[in-house]
């Protein structure tokens, strides 16, 4: 149903050592952890146990009687995977539980990298399939398909990753995910505008369309996201894991640690040159986003507004609407009457709801407004027209 992005974040400042010595350290690390036998790598269900669990408490709570819904509720605010995600990002709550919006959606890395699991939860049996509102964030962020599958839909357009799969999102795409089941196992990675950046713009020179997705991805750009794929993942998996286990263990120098093995993620990620760098214009964004609010309306036609509509696109209000004019020469009110009054016209058609459901189903509360303005677009009342039809 529902996950949240737990931000993990470390302090990762540097300090007076130099960056030659710190990544020397950093590329032996595993061989010398090896030799001490000691454990190279974090057990991954391990980590992701806490998110499970949320995933568990909020399936409990969707299909728990109303005198329950409490007792899991607060639960769910005092669940270890929301408590820790309380002390490192500031975020909207349990307010998801009734299908409130945050206010704020853009998502500010605090610190300089932080990793995170994906929440699983599954979905009630015939129950609406539950959709996460677009957001963005002020970095750039990395998606690793562990397994199963991860969707999400990028400024409109619904992509999958399966699993061996990396997406990079540049910050500036909007962008919404959706729930992951049960079996999946997705994490998240996130690194502020200078992390890396020195490492990485010589590091990238053999390719040059990740080397400009890096210098400027904090820019206008209609670079949106680059996705890799490999035919052998298990080697960048086990560097996951080991960032992981840095990261928890938290031994001396282990940011250092962390950004060689980083720098050797890109490495086995840009191998081969096995990538694409995914493009949209303006223009084609426009057009995906303005499809998917129009569906989105045609999907909640008993109980969207303007304002809800609005913040699960990341709009304000007043340019949503703006927007729907420029894009279709209506304003929302009158997109969402036509919707309405075609949806009506479809089931007197082809149901035998009675005009009254008809009209209550699809929001209108007057039957006598809806008579004039089904009138007005096709010329008589919703019987006459369910007689010719």
């Amino acid at each position: 149903f529902y996950y949240i992005k737990i931000l993990k974040l470390r302090d990762m400042t540097f300090n007076n050592i130099s960056k030659a010595v710190l990544l020397a350290q950093a590329a032996g690390a595993v061989n010398v952890r090896q030799r001490a036998g000691e454990n190279t790598g974090m057990d991954m269900e391990t980590w992701f146990a806490p998110a499970i669990e949320l995933g568990q408490l909020v399936k409990e709570y969707r299909e728990a009687a109303p005198g329950e819904k409490q007792r899991l509720e607060w639960q769910i605010r005092n669940s270890d995977y929301l408590s820790r995600l309380h002390i490192l990002q500031s975020y909207s709550g349990a307010g998801f539980l009734q299908g409130l919006l945050p206010e704020e959606k853009i998502n500010v890395i605090r610190k300089d990298f932080f990793m995170n699991p994906a929440t699983p939860s599954p979905q009630p049996e015939g129950e609406r399939h539950y959709q996460m509102p677009y957001h963005r964030h002020d970095y750039l962020e990395l998606i690793f398909v562990l397994r199963g599958k991860y969707v999400q839909s990028i400024n409109g357009v619904l992509h999958e990753l399966k699993a061996g799969e990396v997406c990079m999102l540049n910050p500036n795409v909007i962008h919404r995910d959706e729930i992951s089941g049960m079996e999946d196992r997705v994490l998240f990675m996130g690194l502020s505008s200078g992390f890396l950046k020195g490492e990485l713009t010589r590091f990238f020179a053999p390719h040059p369309e990740i080397a400009a997705f890096m210098e400027n991805q904090y820019g206008r750009t209609d670079q949106q996201y680059i996705w890799f794929g490999r035919n052998d993942f298990a080697p960048v998996q086990a560097l996951l894991e080991q960032i992981v286990e840095e990261d928890e263990r938290k031994l001396p120098g282990h940011h250092l640690v962390i950004k060689g093995y980083l720098v050797r993620l890109f490495g086995l990620l840009a191998e081969n040159h096995n990538y694409v760098c995914h493009y949209q214009s303006r223009s084609e964004i426009e057009e995906n986003l303005v499809a998917e609010i129009l569906k989105y309306m045609e999907d909640h036609l008993a109980d969207v507004d303007r304002t809800g509509l609005a913040a699960f696109f990341h709009f304000n209000p007043d340019y949503l609407n703006r927007f729907l004019v420029r894009m279709t020469g209506e304003n929302y009110s009158s997109n969402l009457r036509r919707i309405r009054l075609q949806r009506a016209a479809e089931e007197l058609k082809h149901t035998d709801k009675s005009v009254n459901d008809i009209i209550h189903g699809l929001g209108f509360s007057n039957k006598g407004h809806f008579n004039r303005m089904f009138s007005e677009m096709y010329g008589m009342l919703p019987g006459a027209y369910r007689k010719e039809q």
